[in-house]
């Protein structure tokens, strides 16, 4: 998965993965037991505390984040249906068996997320151990070694909304060196809080059972773990790449798109603070009254994306929720934004992120009318999009010149 590799829905988690190595309890699916995997990213320098990742993200304190990225992208007539069914389809409290019995039933496929067996609390440390703190509050320590890369779910199909999706996706796969119960096996796809805001894995005492997804003793059930130390904008970038990675870009809301009209037009990006390497290069996007957009990088067209907004602060503010979908790669980045007016009278549009600000100027509809007109008789310019280094297209290629360099794209 990589994302930039988002949280793959854990609704159908690794559901767009295809792999077709086979793996089995004998054979791991790549690789060989050298190293440590991923376990070094999640335990970080010394160690991590991870907390159950949808205890903390369903909390109703955040219910307003949830609200915002759904509300941008269904129309804020939706919002509420949308969260509420977003955060249904990965909070079931069955999982093996009885789930597998339940979806046949009923036909309606949700995952099981929570820590099971009475655990509260993971903590994994640099040194390959980790320790279980279970409800009552006992511990227990553990060593680990690694045993390569196993595949979860080889040959099964998910049934999603009438869509047939194969769920085989990779993990690195450890084994305790004592006897550790429901607790000797740990399964870690590459989720990482530096990357995806979250971890995502499995654990238990039977290795070809962890190894079915649908299926078996674990059937539907993939735990989601957060830093126990995570601060309220970690807490809303992980929220954010849940909505956007589930949501449906298909057809706009009537809601929807009546929330972007401020932002039909070109706009013209200011690149003078990326350095001398990006003087006289010209950069700007065009939105229509459909929130349909293109980017343009000296006259050449290098992207197609759908724009949404929400005004997520004070009514009218001008500040609130911008999302970009980018029709090539289906990828979705989030950015605060700003709607000002400067001192020539102009209408400037910032974006903001982790990775910092740019801003748009709005062109005057005749400075725009006149620009079309020269790029349709021109052809590329000698400083094209090939010339751009790959932060600047990384960073303005994909979903109207978003900053955002998360990872994922799994």
């Amino acid at each position: 998965m990589k994302f930039i590799r988002k949280m793959t829905s854990i609704i159908a988690a690794g559901a767009i993965l295809s792999v077709s190595a086979a793996a089995s309890a004998e054979s791991p699916a790549s690789g060989d037991a050298a190293g440590s995997g991923v376990w070094t990213d999640i335990a970080g320098e010394t160690s991590t505390s991870y907390d159950n990742l949808f205890d903390v993200i369903l909390d109703e304190k955040y219910s307003d984040i949830w609200y915002k990225y759904c509300a941008a992208v269904m129309g804020e007539d939706n919002a509420e249906a949308a969260a509420a069914f977003l955060k249904g389809s990965i909070s079931s409290d069955i999982y093996g068996q009885e789930a597998v019995d339940h979806i046949a039933e009923t036909g309606a496929a949700a995952f099981d997320c929570w820590y099971i067996n009475d655990a509260a609390q993971f903590t994994f440390n640099s040194d390959m151990t980790a320790t279980v703190t279970l409800t009552d509050g006992s511990q227990s320590t553990h060593t680990y070694e690694y045993l390569g890369q196993y595949n979860i779910g080889d040959g099964e199909v998910l049934n999603w909304g009438g869509v047939e999706m194969p769920v085989a996706f990779p993990c690195d796969v450890y084994k305790s060196t004592d006897d550790a119960g429901e607790f000797t096996y740990f399964f870690f796809r590459d989720d990482t809080m530096a990357e995806t805001y979250h971890i995502e894995f499995r654990y238990g005492s039977d290795l070809e059972e962890l190894q079915g997804y649908l299926k078996g003793n674990y059937a539907y059930w993939l735990s989601a773990g957060i830093d126990d130390a995570a601060d309220l904008h970690t807490i809303d970038n992980c929220i954010a790449l849940f909505c956007l990675e589930n949501m449906d870009y298909s057809e706009r809301t009537e809601s929807s798109a009546a929330q972007d009209s401020e932002l039909e037009g070109t706009w013209d990006c200011d690149l003078s603070g990326w350095g001398e390497e990006y003087e006289g290069v010209e950069y700007y996007v065009t939105i229509d009254g459909n929130g349909s957009g293109a980017t343009f990088m000296n006259g050449e067209k290098t992207s197609d994306f759908n724009a949404y907004m929400y005004d997520s602060g004070e009514k009218g503010d001008g500040i609130g929720t911008y999302v970009a979908y980018d029709l090539g790669t289906g990828e979705a980045e989030q950015a605060e934004y700003s709607l000002t007016i400067d001192e020539n009278g102009n209408t400037v549009l910032a974006l903001t992120n982790d990775e910092g600000t740019l801003y748009y100027t709005k062109r005057s509809s005749e400075t725009s009318e006149d620009s079309s007109d020269e790029n349709t008789s021109k052809g590329s310019p000698d400083t094209g999009a090939e010339g751009v280094s790959a932060v600047i297209a990384l960073a303005l290629g994909a979903g109207a010149a978003l900053i955002i360099s998360r990872k994922r794209s799994r």
